[in-house]
């Protein structure tokens, strides 16, 4: 009895434990309806940012001036954070261009950047005459926009246009297949474009005498490869803090995924918000091309690849794409083995299973693993020159001192 109670004990757990993981996640990518965010510095009045994301405790946020800040406390529409450390971003910058990294990305054949749009009715007011048109919202346009621009640059732009309605909280789920159906193309960075649903004022800015709707990246927390996406986040705005002061409002690490598990180089941004004027968008958006041009492919990336040419390996990411893919395997064969104890009728029934390992049911199963295991990922395959052991694989990208290393939780 006492066996048959522990049995239905660890399957519940395992069952919760898998279906909490998926939403959570899900609730984490969530927008607000109605409304947005506003978080303040602790004990203060001092708006940090706003946001229609929704903001978890724990969640942090890099503002413009490269302070980073943790939220403690949520209440409602408002949210508290304190005040953890001022990043020298610069060095971030600095260790990619003293370690020649930036000279790694460049690549043998056709350069390749990808784009794609997860919330796809998303428009601006002034421009398109409503905030949501399904299907097809003007966010598609300011993404033609950095198409245009990444092409005039001599890459090779692939822009999905699939939408991915209703804008609720399935919409990741869905964009899903569409990230990876971009990643069969191989690209050098893939580019989920958005825009914010917060008042105009909070990303209104000017680049040299210009007036622009500035950019936000946004990390998701609840991934594997945070580490790896952080360092990429790094070197975009310490290379927009360099090139264009006033583009790039912040980094927001938020605690859903946003598909980031994926790919080491894919971002969120978050250009303008729906209460900018969609030309301004697309006058950031299009600064923001030559930001990313210069962190992929180095500052000289008019010149054409050579045929030595190599792809970056981000500092630290072969070490992380193993635990990512660790992980993977882990709740996958987490998933399985509940299945089958439910499946087969109980735990004898199980053990039994396993003793007839030998089966050709059981050995079909692993030789699928084998399988799985021994194909490269795609960033894998680009990197066949091997040039992993030019990096530090542990010291992430930044070339700080060991406690501006701090991992964003």
């Amino acid at each position: 009895m006492k066996r048959k109670i522990t049995k239905i004990f660890l399957i519940n757990f395992l069952i919760i434990f898998l279906v909490f993981s998926f939403f959570s996640t899900v609730y984490a990518e969530e927008e607000k309806k109605d409304g947005y965010f506003t978080v303040y510095e602790e004990g203060t009045n001092h708006i940090i940012f706003r946001t229609s994301m929704f903001v978890s405790v724990g969640d942090q946020y890099l503002d413009e001036e490269n302070r980073l800040y943790e939220v403690s406390e949520v209440k409602g529409d408002m949210a508290y954070a304190k005040f953890k450390e001022k990043v020298d971003i610069e060095k971030a910058l600095q260790a990619n261009e003293n370690d020649n990294i930036q000279e790694a990305f460049k690549e043998a054949g056709q350069r390749v950047i990808a784009i794609y749009h997860t919330h796809s009715d998303e428009s601006y007011v002034p421009t398109d005459g409503k905030p949501s048109i399904p299907y097809r919202g003007g966010i598609f346009k300011v993404g033609e926009a950095l198409k245009r621009a990444l092409e005039q640059k001599g890459v090779k732009v692939i822009q999905s246009e699939k939408p991915h309605d209703p804008h609720d909280a399935g919409a990741y789920h869905r964009s899903r297949r569409t990230a990876m159906e971009l990643l069969k193309q191989r690209p050098d960075v893939l580019l989920d474009i958005h825009r914010d649903a917060v008042p105009a004022e909070e990303y209104t800015s000017s680049v040299n005498g210009r007036p622009i709707a500035q950019v936000r990246l946004v990390v998701g927390r609840q991934n594997p490869q945070i580490k790896m996406i952080n360092n990429f986040a790094w070197q975009i705005k310490a290379m927009a803090d360099k090139k264009y002061p006033g583009l790039l409002k912040g980094i927001f690490y938020g605690k859903g995924s946003y598909n980031q598990d994926l790919y080491p180089r894919t971002i969120l941004i978050e250009a303008g918000t729906y209460t900018n004027h969609r030309e301004k968008a697309e006058e950031g958006i299009q600064h923001l091309a030559d930001v990313i041009m210069a962190t992929v492919y180095g500052a000289d990336y008019q010149k054409e690849p050579t045929p030595m040419g190599r792809v970056t390996q981000i500092p630290g990411e072969k070490r992380s794409s193993g635990g990512t893919i660790f992980w993977i395997i882990f709740i996958a064969v987490l998933g399985i083995i509940g299945y089958m104890i439910i499946s087969t009728g109980g735990w004898n029934e199980f053990k039994s299973k396993i003793k007839k390992f030998g089966s050709s049911e059981f050995s079909n199963f692993l030789g699928n693993i084998s399988i799985s295991k021994n194909k490269k990922s795609t960033f894998e395959e680009k990197s066949e020159d091997g040039n992993d052991e030019n990096f530090d694989e542990g010291s992430g990208c930044t070339g700080e001192s060991e406690e501006n290393k701090k991992e964003i939780r």
